[in-house]
Parts: structure tokens; sequence; C-alpha cells
């Protein structure tokens, strides 16, 4: 039976983690690892650990950045961090991050956070359970949390 592993924050303002969860198991059997971390910055490692000492085989990174343009630039890190976990360990780590700043208010906000992890985690379901499927989604604009931009018509 595969693992997920699920890497949260307690600096998120929606538990995120829960949905993820919520989600995997909704759609199919598999084995959970959560660790929850203060701050996006402590995702990598915690990522990275799940991986190497738990034997995930795929992560899920979740956090919410602030709003402010010191938050953005610690999002941006959080993310080559991820990257570099990815690449030495040869394991997908879903990033899943939601600014601050993206909803108009804090219903849009909760709902964003909760819709972007939860098509996030139908993502990681499709990369350990059905590839093929996000072959058959290629070039159709999916975006997680608001609605997907479509394909390009010509």
């Amino acid at each position: 039976m595969p693992t997920i592993g699920i890497a949260d924050t307690t600096f998120a303002r929606y538990n995120m983690g829960r949905a993820a969860i919520d989600e995997i198991q909704k759609n199919v059997s598999a084995q959970i690892k959560r660790v929850t971390v203060p701050g996006i910055k402590d995702l990598p490692v915690a990522a990275k650990k799940l991986i190497e000492e738990e034997g995930c085989d795929i992560v899920m990174a979740l956090g919410m950045p602030g709003g402010k343009e010191k938050d953005k630039m610690c999002a941006h890190e959080a993310s080559q961090g991820l990257i570099m976990a990815q690449l030495m360990t040869n394991t997908h780590i879903i990033e899943v991050f939601v600014h601050e700043d993206e909803g108009k208010d804090e219903k849009e906000l909760a709902f964003l956070m909760d819709r972007r992890t939860r098509e996030h985690a139908l993502n990681v379901i499709k990369l350990l359970f059905k590839p093929e499927k996000l072959v058959r989604e290629a070039g159709t604009g999916q975006r997680q949390g608001f609605e997907d931009a479509g394909p390009l018509r010509m």
C-alpha cells in the first residue's frame, strides 16, 4: 500500500492537512503519515524526513504564506527548498501554498485553501495510482483552487 506524507504548518489559518487527508481517504486506500511544523520554511526538511525516514512515496507540502513582500520571499525560499528535497530524494513533493492575499475576504480565502488542497490531493492520487489521467489532462489549463483556465483555441 502506498504511503502519502502530509506536511502542514501551524502558521496557516486553515487546517489544510485535515482537508488533504479527508480527500485522499475519500478516494483511495493509502497509508498517511502527517507532520506539522511551525512555518513554510520548515516544510522542506519535514517533507524530506517523511520520504527518507517514514518511507513516503509522495508528499504534500501545505502552507499559507502571508501577504507581505517578506512573506512572498519566504515562500520562494521554501519553494526552492522543496525543489531541492525532490531532487535529493527523487520523489514528488507537491507544493500547495495559498498566499493570504489571494482571497478578497476570509470566506473566499477559506474556500480557496480547501479547494486548492483537495484538488492537489487528487493530483497526488493521479500521480500514484492513475498517471495516465494526467497525460489526458495535458494542455487543458487545469488550475487548483479557482476555475480552470481551459486550453487555448487555435
